[in-house]
């Protein structure tokens, strides 16, 4: 039996899933960080086939999303978005730090994944924890001043106002530098890492994705089996079924 419990770390809420069995014992395990308007109950699929596997699994809200929503606006929320992202980084560390200290986790085996906004974290989460084993992206980029400048374009061209000057936002962009995966590809050292993403992908390109996987094939970043990418020819900004079924067994492999 699976058994699902909601607890929390300082003010985040996080449900941790793993066999009843084994609840309390030292398990592999993966953190998975959900997408924007989204929160933790949302991937409680994938948290279930892993934890059939051994492997325990938590899924912790990320600011101002689940029970931590404010009430704002999805536009203001979006102003915020790589504050959210830097402050989910930091608070990955926090909830593993915890299930390490609490003998619930084994620290050797500690993995990450996300969906869209989850794994863009996750993504930045690899540049500052060299202690994470496996990695898993589903429709993320790790290209952060690439794609916050894509962002304020998309902005400008719909012509909404933007919260900041020009100088305010060139300084938002530069503080982003030191968790972008691609400007910093060595970074990933030996870590395993999965990429799923579709080509049909209207909010987070595909096309980000693609250039960074093959900046990595091309410097010989990494050995073989370590990094896959696997594209869609259709799908859109939603995983599919194949994707989830995919990162399950990628994870199970790899962690």
């Amino acid at each position: 039996m699976i058994k699902i419990s909601t607890e929390y770390i300082q003010n985040i809420p996080i449900l941790n899933v793993a066999r009843e069995d084994i609840f309390s014992d030292t398990l592999p395990t993966l953190v998975f960080l959900h997408g924007f308007t989204s929160s933790k109950e949302q991937n409680l699929s994938y948290a279930y086939l892993l934890a059939k596997n051994g492997i325990r699994v938590l899924l912790p809200d990320l600011p101002l999303h689940g029970e931590r929503s404010d009430p704002i606006s999805v536009e203001e929320r979006q102003w915020k978005f790589w504050d959210i992202v830097v402050q989910g980084i930091a608070e990955f560390k926090e909830v593993a730090d915890h299930y390490v200290t609490n003998g619930h986790t084994d620290s050797g085996r500690i993995g990450v994944a996300g969906t869209s906004m989850g794994s863009i974290t996750m993504f930045g989460a690899l540049t500052q924890y060299d202690w994470i084993r496996t990695a898993v992206s589903l429709m993320g980029t790790p290209s952060y001043e690439q794609f916050a400048n894509m962002m304020i374009h998309s902005i400008q061209k719909e012509g909404r106002q933007l919260p900041l000057s020009t100088s305010e936002l060139e300084s938002k962009v530069q503080s982003l530098k030191p968790y972008d995966l691609s400007l910093n590809p060595r970074l990933l050292g030996d870590r395993s890492l999965l990429i799923w993403h579709g080509k049909a992908d209207n909010v987070v390109p595909y096309q980000l994705t693609k250039q960074f996987y093959e900046s990595l094939v091309k410097a010989g970043l990494f050995r073989e089996n370590q990094v896959e990418m696997v594209t869609d020819p259709i799908a859109g900004h939603k995983v599919t079924r194949d994707a989830c079924h995919r990162a399950v067994e990628w994870v199970i492999e790899k962690l």
